[in-house]
């Protein structure tokens, strides 16, 4: 169960027209039986435009985008799901979690650590793929 389901470039249309955030508020009050946080509120206004930009930006329009989609048999939800075609064939999805970090800098590139704040002094990146 997700919040939004639609693609990168639908997801970007519906926060230029202001349509987004309301259903989220109202879907989030149904499925939850209560208001997200002002906190909640305020990170997908901010994170949200910024998703739906980089994948435009990318030519990931296409892209089946998923947000705040609760795990099965948990509590636990994912910011922003990412589903689509790899292009060596099979599905590739990708889990964002927005942090609402303002700054961040390379580390080490060898080692793929990035320095962000506020938060831990380094995290390490995935392997490359």
């Amino acid at each position: 169960m997700q919040l939004y389901r639609g693609t990168g470039s639908d997801l970007e249309h519906r926060l230029a027209n202001g349509s987004l955030l309301p259903e989220l508020l109202e879907r989030f009050t149904f499925q939850h039986g209560y208001r997200p946080s002002p906190s909640e509120l305020h990170s997908w206004e901010r994170s949200l435009p910024h998703t739906a930009r980089l994948l435009v930006t990318a030519g990931l329009e296409d892209v089946q985008v998923l947000v705040e989609y609760q795990l099965p048999l948990a509590s636990k939800r994912l910011d922003v799901v990412l589903v689509g075609a790899h292009p060596a064939g099979g599905i590739s999805a990708v889990i964002v979690e927005n942090k609402q970090w303002t700054a961040g800098e390379v580390e080490d590139v060898d080692e793929r650590m990035v320095i962000v704040g506020p938060g831990p002094p380094a995290v390490p990146l995935p392997p490359a793929a």
